[in-house]
């Protein structure tokens, strides 16, 4: 795996990190604030949860979006989506297990940092796909 970080991916890399934890941040600073200032009830323990873990998780799975990207160029979507639900099974499990019941107050504490995840890892894998220089030599074998 040879290339697997050029110059260009480094950079589309690093923006994605810089924008993404920065987006992140806000949008945390914002629905804790929104919370407190409309006083509705909330659990903080599963909101800082959603934020960890959709954060970890993106990055995550757009690392292993970034290195497999030429070898499984083909099916890049296929692990994009299979990331995505593997994601909210591990929430829903995680908050089972943690013996939190599923009301709608909690689905919007993980789905919003859910959105802000996806629409960030979504424009910038599509823009380093894009990006990325194929050959016939680097075939599936």
């Amino acid at each position: 795996m040879n290339n697997v970080f050029d110059s260009k991916t480094l950079q589309s890399l690093s923006r994605f990190l810089i924008l993404f934890i920065g987006i992140l941040v806000v949008g945390y600073f914002i629905h804790t604030q929104t919370i407190q200032y409309f006083s509705f009830h909330s659990n903080t323990y599963i909101l800082d949860l959603s934020y960890l873990f959709n954060g970890a998780f993106t990055i995550v799975l757009f690392l292993i979006i970034i290195v497999f990207r030429k070898k499984f160029k083909d099916q890049i979507g296929f692990i994009f989506m299979a990331g995505s639900l593997i994601k909210l099974g591990i929430f829903a499990a995680i908050t089972k297990m943690g013996g939190v019941e599923i009301d709608k107050t909690i689905f919007l504490d993980f789905f919003i940092p859910y959105v802000i995840s996806v629409v960030l890892e979504v424009y910038y894998i599509s823009k380093i796909l894009k990006n990325t220089q194929y050959t016939d030599n680097q075939q599936i074998k």
